[in-house]
C-alpha cells in the first residue's frame, strides 16, 4: 500500500471520528503516517516473537514427576531464573544459562548450566553484561602489581663510585647528571658528569670476582674519563648511535665529543647564560636542541652553519626561539598599563617521539609545558613573543606558580611526566597537550629545586624520581601510564638530595642508577639473595643501599 493511501485513510478516519471538532486540527502529514506504519509493524513483530517464546518455554519447562503430577518451571526475568512448583516438594531456584545439562536433584530432573564467566575484581558481572552496561573497567584486564619485587633492589659498596674534585682531592665533587647509552645491552655503558666538567663512563656489567674488603671499599671505577669543560656540566645526551655525546655546560657553550677517542668534534656558541638541558632528535644523528637560563631554545645541525675559528669547528644555531617561557611583571612606574617581560629560564627540553619536529619545553616561571615546532621562524618584530603550537594549563594549587625541574617520556611517547616544584609529578597526554590527566605524589618525594630528575623504565611500568629528602621514589604505573596502586618503592642509601636517576634501557635485567649531592653514584641491581644477606648484617645495613615498599596511601 502506498504511503499516500495510508495518509488519506488516517485523515478520513480522524475526520469521521471527530466530526464535531473544528477543522483547525492539524492534518496528518506523510511523516506521521510513516512513523505510524513503522510502530504498527514493530508491535506485530514483538507480539509474534513473544508468542513463539511462550510456546517454546511451555514445551521445555514441563517435566513429568514420579507421582504423575507435573512440575512447572516459571522463568523470572533475564538471566532465566527458574522456580519449581510441585506438590510435596519445596521450591528451589535454579539458574539456567546456555546449553542445559541433565542432572538429578531430589525427585525432579532439572536442567542446569554453568554460570557465565565473571570478573573477580568487579563482582559477579559477565563480559556481555559489562559491554551492555558500558562498564569498561570490567572489560579491561586486571593489573597485577609487581612493585613488591623491587624490594630486592640493593646497592652494595661494590656498586658505588665516590666523586672527588680534580683540583682538591680531599673535596667531593657533585654529580649533576647520569644516563645510560641508548643501546646499553652491549656493555652497559653508564655516563656521569659532574660540577668539575668531567665526563666518566662506567661498565655496569663488569664482573667483580674479587670480593675482598679492599675491593669492596674501592667500588666502581670508570673505564673512560676526560675533562670536557672548564666549568660545570649540567646535562648531556647520547647520540642515537651511541658513538657521540653532546654536553651542556655553565660556560654558555655545548660541545660534541667522540666517545671512543675522547676528541671534540664541534663547539656550539649562541647562548648567553648557562645551558641547562639538551635533547637529541629521535632517529637523527645530526640535529639536537638546547635550552638555557637566558630563556631561549636553540636548534643545531652539525651539517650546516659551520665556521672555523681558532682551529676549532664552531657552529651557529639554525633556529632560535627567544623568551620561550616568559613572565609578565608590572613595572614600578607603569605607563599606560605596560609590563616588563621577564625571560624566564628554560629548565627542561624534550623531543617528542610521534613527531620528530616538535619540542616540549618547561620553564622556571610556572608549571606550563609548551610544544614548539623546530621549523618555525622567529617573529619579525623584536618585541613580539613567540607562539607555541600547544600549551598546557596552569595546575598548581599554591598561591604562586612553581617551575618544572625535569621532563620524561614513556617508551611509547604518549605520556609526558613533569616533576614540578610543588612536590608533584604531573602526567600529560603527549598527543594532545592540555590539562594534566593525573598526578603522582608521596610523602617521601620532595621537589624544591631544579636539579630533581625523573626516568621511565624501558617497560613503561615504573617511574623513578629523585628527591630532596635523600631518597629515590619509584611509582608503579598501569597500562595507561597512570598510577594504579597506592604502593611505591623507596630507595635509601644517599645521605643528601638525590638529583639524578636513570633506568637501564634493556629488558634483560632490572638495573637503576642514582646520584646525589653526597658525591656518590649508586648502581641498583635486583638480587633477592644479596639483599637478604645485607639486611641481616648490621655493618652492611648501615653502608649499603636498600629498598623498602611503602603501602600507606600517598598524599
Amino acid at each position: 500500500m502506498a504511503l499516500s493511501d495510508i495518509t488519506q485513510r488516517i485523515n478520513n478516519a480522524s475526520a469521521a471520528t471527530d466530526s464535531r471538532v473544528q477543522s483547525s486540527v492539524r492534518q496528518t502529514t506523510l511523516f506521521d503516517a510513516l512513523n505510524t506504519a513503522q510502530r504498527r509493524s514493530k508491535r506485530q513483530r514483538q507480539s509474534e516473537h513473544t508468542a513463539q517464546s511462550k510456546d517454546h518455554t511451555n514445551s521445555e519447562n514441563i517435566s513429568p514427576c514420579v507421582d504423575g503430577k507435573q512440575a512447572k518451571r516459571i522463568c523470572i526475568g533475564s538471566p532465566r531464573r527458574v522456580r519449581t512448583e510441585c506438590a510435596g516438594i519445596a521450591p528451589k531456584r535454579v539458574l539456567i544459562l546456555g546449553k542445559p545439562q541433565e542432572q538429578h536433584l531430589g525427585r525432579i530432573k532439572h536442567s542446569i548450566a554453568p554460570a557465565p564467566p565473571t570478573c573477580p575484581a568487579f563482582g559477579q558481572c559477565s563480559m556481555i553484561t559489562a559491554i551492555r552496561q558500558r562498564r569498561h573497567q570490567v572489560i579491561a584486564p586486571c593489573t597485577v602489581s609487581t612493585i613488591s619485587r623491587l624490594e630486592s633492589l640493593v646497592s652494595p659498596n661494590l656498586r658505588t663510585f665516590r666523586l672527588q674534585s680534580t683540583d682538591e682531592p680531599q673535596l667531593v665533587a657533585l654529580p649533576l647528571a647520569c644516563k645510560y647509552s641508548n643501546n646499553a645491552k652491549a656493555c652497559g655503558k653508564l655516563s656521569l658528569v659532574d660540577e668539575g666538567g668531567n665526563v666518566s663512563i662506567f661498565d655496569t656489567f663488569r664482573e667483580q670476582e674479587d670480593t675482598s674488603s679492599q675491593q669492596d671499599l674501592e667500588g666502581l671505577q670508570p673505564m673512560i674519563q676526560w675533562k670536557a669543560h672548564d666549568n660545570s656540566i649540567f646535562d648531556f645526551e647520547w647520540s642515537p648511535c651511541d658513538d657521540q655525546i653532546v654536553t651542556a655546560s655553565a660556560d654558555e657553550t655545548c660541545r660534541l665529543w667522540d666517545v671512543e677517542r675522547q676528541q671534540m668534534l664541534g663547539l656550539f656558541n649562541g647562548h648567553t647564560q648557562t645551558v641547562r638541558s639538551v635533547s637529541w632528535q629521535h632517529n637523527s644523528q645530526h640535529c639536537f636542541s638546547t635550552a638555557s637560563r637566558d630563556g631561549s631554545i636553540m636548534v643545531w645541525d652539525v651539517r650546516c652553519n659551520k665556521t672555523a675559528a681558532s682551529g676549532e669547528h664552531s657552529y651557529r644555531p639554525v633556529n632560535t626561539i627567544a623568551r620561550a617561557h616568559h613572565d609578565l611583571r608590572s613595572s614600578k612606574k607603569p605607563a599606560r598599563g605596560k609590563h616588563n617581560v621577564i625571560a624566564g629560564s628554560v629548565t627542561a627540553i624534550k623531543h617528542l617521539r610521534h613527531d620528530a619536529n616538535v619540542i616540549a619545553s618547561a620553564g622556571s616561571t610556572n608549571e606550563v609545558i609548551k610544544f614548539w615546532d623546530m621549523r618555525m621562524t622567529a617573529p619579525t618584530r623584536s618585541t613580539a613573543l613567540p607562539m607555541p603550537i600547544a600549551s598546557s594549563l596552569l595546575v598548581s594549587t599554591t598561591k604562586r606558580s612553581r617551575g618544572i625541574a625535569s621532563l620524561s617520556l614513556d617508551p611509547d611517547g604518549t605520556r609526558l611526566y613533569a616533576a614540578c616544584n610543588d612536590n608533584a609529578v604531573y602526567i600529560h597526554n603527549a598527543l594532545a597537550l592540555g590539562q594534566p590527566v593525573s598526578q603522582l605524589g608521596a610523602p617521601e618525594f620532595r621537589c624544591n629545586s631544579f636539579n630533581i630528575g625523573t626516568s621511565m623504565s624501558p617497560c613503561g611500568s615504573y617511574l623513578a624520581a629523585g628527591s630532596a629528602s635523600g631518597n629515590a621514589v619509584i611509582w608503579e604505573l598501569d597500562r595507561y601510564g597512570l598510577c594504579s596502586k597506592k604502593t611505591r618503592a623507596v630507595l635509601e642509601g644517599h645521605g643528601k638530595e638525590v638529583g639524578c636517576v636513570a633506568w637501564y634501557p634493556g629488558k634483560d635485567r632490572v638495573q637503576l642508577a642514582t646520584s646525589g649531592d653526597d658525591g656518590t653514584l649508586r648502581v641498583w641491581d635486583l638480587d633477592p639473595k644479596l639483599a637478604e644477606e645485607g639486611k641481616a648484617d648490621p655493618m652492611r645495613k648501615y653502608c649499603w643501599g636498600f629498598s623498602r615498599i611503602c603501602r600507606e596511601p600517598p598524599l
